[in-house]
């Protein structure tokens, strides 16, 4: 098998991706609210349609970044979500079971009045408990691997 150059790696710092983030946040928000004072009919098409060019964009950002990471980072990552991510899960499913079963009372204020809201009360509170494991089982991994 022949030698393959080696690849010269950019290097893509979190300041960078988070200055990128930052940008593309400000512009949707920006578009969101022209949307809102000038879409007329045709506003939730262009909802839609910025919805899906912020998540390409997001993609976009995150495979950037992912092959910038060295396999120490990837590793760390990979870990922290399937542990974290997975744990925060769990905990969810158990209070829902739990409040289900009538064991403790859990009373969630919706984030919005219609049944969607509620949908989207579960979604956020799954995610963000996604997200603490996350960022929990990320700092477990770099601390055992110092």
């Amino acid at each position: 098998m022949p030698d393959q150059p080696v690849r010269k790696r950019r290097r893509l710092g979190y300041l960078t991706m988070l200055g990128v983030s930052v940008l593309v946040g400000m512009v949707v928000g920006g578009l969101s609210a022209l949307i809102d004072a000038f879409g007329g009919a045709a506003a939730d098409p262009l909802r839609i349609a910025l919805l899906a060019l912020s998540i390409m964009a997001v993609v976009w950002v995150c495979v950037a970044w992912w092959r910038d990471a060295d396999e120490a980072v990837r590793e760390a990552h990979k870990w922290a979500w399937y542990w974290g991510g997975s744990t925060g899960m769990a905990c969810v499913i158990l209070l829902f079971a739990l409040s289900t079963w009538e064991v403790i009372d859990v009373t969630l204020p919706p984030l919005g009045n219609g049944p969607g809201d509620l949908i989207m009360t579960g979604v956020a509170l799954t995610v963000g408990a996604q997200g603490i494991g996350y960022v929990v089982a990320w700092a477990a991994w770099w601390l055992r691997h110092r």
